[in-house]
């Protein structure tokens, strides 16, 4: 219970901590989550993040959404990475990773990691197509999820 405490304050101090004006990005994504050997069934998977950019590649921030996986309704806070890799100039990889914590009637740890694309929509927004692999601690069982959303940078 104490290390739940300890996680809540950190994501705390990261979505409130002292910033100055400006600095702040914020992103959207909905898709769908399921269970790697079953392909053919689908859960609802909507994801948002708060980032703090330590400069135009590297974002560091929280994260919070909503996923319902086999009619289980789960609530996830986590500390997350956006990392954009330096190739190309309209559409960049990035790699992304989340670690935290599934709120809801069986809640649990858990952790993504995950990549995409970063399509440039103009200097402030971007486009996001973005997959990977999420890990919940209880189930024990690992999810493939794909997402699709846009990047704002206030």
């Amino acid at each position: 219970m104490k290390l739940k405490k300890v996680f809540a304050a950190v994501l705390f101090a990261l979505a409130f901590g002292g910033a100055p004006a400006g600095a702040f990005t914020l992103d959207l994504q909905g898709g769908v989550v399921n269970y790697v050997s079953e392909i053919s069934k689908f859960n609802l998977n909507v994801y948002g993040h708060w980032w703090y950019p330590i400069d135009q590649m590297l974002f560091v921030g929280v994260g919070t959404g909503y996923q319902e996986i086999d009619n289980v309704r789960l609530f996830p806070v986590s500390g997350s990475l956006w990392v954009r890799l330096p190739f190309g100039r309209t559409v960049l990889p990035v790699a992304t990773g989340d670690f935290g914590y599934l709120i809801g009637s069986d809640h649990q740890m858990f952790w993504r990691a995950g990549g995409g694309l970063d399509i440039k929509n103009g200097d402030l927004s971007s486009i996001m197509v973005m997959g990977g692999y999420e890990f919940l601690d209880h189930y024990g069982k690992g999810y493939a999820y794909i997402q699709a959303g846009i990047l704002i940078e206030i």
